[in-house]
């Protein structure tokens, strides 16, 4: 954890944990406001926040950060077919913010979060 020293505010955490801060939840629920699998529209208040990339349990540092580009919400059904259902592989543009589900078919599907310039 870092802290500022003036202040002992927490400033920022190690991102190899598993669990995520609450500023980094909150980040991730505006930034999607739903389930990133497409078409579900489960709000992202309600669901799961899941690794894009699995976090590494054994060796943190590997990968698998615990930081806004690598997190997702899912709603509990998505999350376990995401986990579970062996083929599904999603992965993340940190630059768009668009995440592309590849079902066991081959078959690709792509889900942008929304936009909120004006």
């Amino acid at each position: 954890m870092l802290t500022a020293p003036e202040t002992g505010l927490l400033v920022k955490t190690d991102p190899t944990t598993y669990r995520p801060t609450a500023e980094t939840e909150r980040h991730v629920i505006a930034r999607d406001q739903y389930c990133a699998f497409p078409s579900c529209r489960m709000p992202a208040h309600r669901c799961d926040l899941d690794h894009v990339r699995p976090f590494n349990h054994r060796h943190p540092e590997r990968g698998g950060q615990t930081v806004p580009d690598n997190l997702q919400p899912l709603c509990r059904r998505h999350h376990r077919l995401k986990t579970h259902h062996p083929g599904w592989k999603v992965t993340r543009d940190a630059h768009t913010g668009s995440t592309t589900w590849t079902a066991p078919t081959g078959h690709a599907y792509i889900n942008a979060p929304p936009v909120y310039r004006e």
